[in-house]
């Protein structure tokens, strides 16, 4: 049975505090049994519990996924970085259909009361519910991609990275990423040489679709880390993999708390629209293809393995 269908079959959910204490003893079982030393870290005062194995702050890189996932909003949270048009037109969709519902209850209220008064409180106090119960609302049941996907895709990479390379690299499951990011944003704010200038390469949504994007700060740029990366990766067969300024490109996952965050994402072309993916936040996130993590857990032990060793 593969890492990503372990996962998927015995920690499907990961929401609440007993969930997540179930899967980091899980997680941490997993990475002692392929030699590493895994810790967890609470940050943000004990609030955020993250999942560390190495020294990010003298690791030359650090490799990065969220492990809690996120409420069923019913509404699928399409991801589409390039296209600014077309997201804030979904954008727009969701919040008129949210009005729609919200103005309905302000019409029934107002009905049953005799109250113009209430349309307006009733439409107010609807939509507010409604963006609550987007955040926390039910948890969602099927998260294979966002991001069981990321996850299974970091631990595949740590055995593949043989020992004798493993001091040149870290790696941390973050909390909390869907509210807010606020495990890794608590992270970075007690390690800022890490925040700084440190090489974080963070996975998140990387098990559909055949285009691999990485969203790429200005200041990664300058890293030689960084620099073997993308030649690693453009060079590999299978997939195609793009390269994009971190200003031009939508996304907001944990790699946005770092200086030299670079995120890694996979997407399907869809006419009209260019690379998207669906399903986010919905019961219909039920797959992830094993082909896709491969590809970047073995693009990621090649780099590791070809950092020179000597300045480690």
């Amino acid at each position: 049975m593969s890492i990503l269908d372990k996962i998927s079959e015995r920690f499907p959910i990961r929401r609440t505090k007993p969930q997540k204490e179930a899967f980091r003893k899980w997680v941490m079982a997993e990475m002692t049994a392929m030699g590493y030393s895994p810790r967890v870290e609470a940050s943000g005062n004990g609030k955020h519990r993250n999942v560390v194995a190495g020294s990010p702050d003298a690791a030359r890189m650090t490799i990065t996924a969220h492990y809690d996932t996120p409420a069923c909003i019913g509404l699928p949270n399409l991801m589409i970085p390039r296209n600014w048009p077309v997201y804030f037109l979904y954008q727009g969709l969701i919040i008129c259909i949210l009005l729609a519902i919200a103005f309905g209850v302000g019409l029934g209220l107002m009905a049953l009361t005799g109250s113009e008064e209430m349309l307006r409180v009733g439409l107010l106090a609807a939509y507010f519910a409604l963006l609550g119960f987007m955040l926390y609302g039910p948890a969602n049941r099927h998260n294979v991609n966002d991001n069981t996907s990321g996850v299974a895709a970091l631990l595949q990479t740590m055995e593949r990275i043989p020992p004798e390379h493993r001091q040149k690299v870290a790696f941390i499951l973050f909390d909390n990423e869907e509210k807010g990011c606020q495990g890794s944003k608590a992270f970075a704010k007690e390690h800022l040489v890490v925040q700084h200038n440190r090489l974080i390469v963070n996975l998140d949504c990387v098990g559909v679709g055949d285009h691999f994007l990485l969203t790429v700060p200005s200041l990664a740029r300058n890293l030689a880390e960084y620099a073997l990366l993308e030649r690693i990766l453009a060079e590999r067969e299978g997939f195609s993999v793009h390269f994009f300024g971190a200003l031009t490109t939508r996304g907001n996952s944990d790699f946005r708390s770092f200086k030299c965050g670079v995120g890694v994402s996979a997407y399907r072309q869809v006419p009209g629209v260019g690379f998207c993916t669906g399903d986010i936040h919905t019961w219909r996130d039920t797959r992830a293809d094993q082909a896709n993590l491969d590809f970047i857990s073995g693009g990621l032990a090649d780099l590791v393995q070809q950092l020179p060793q000597e300045e480690a």
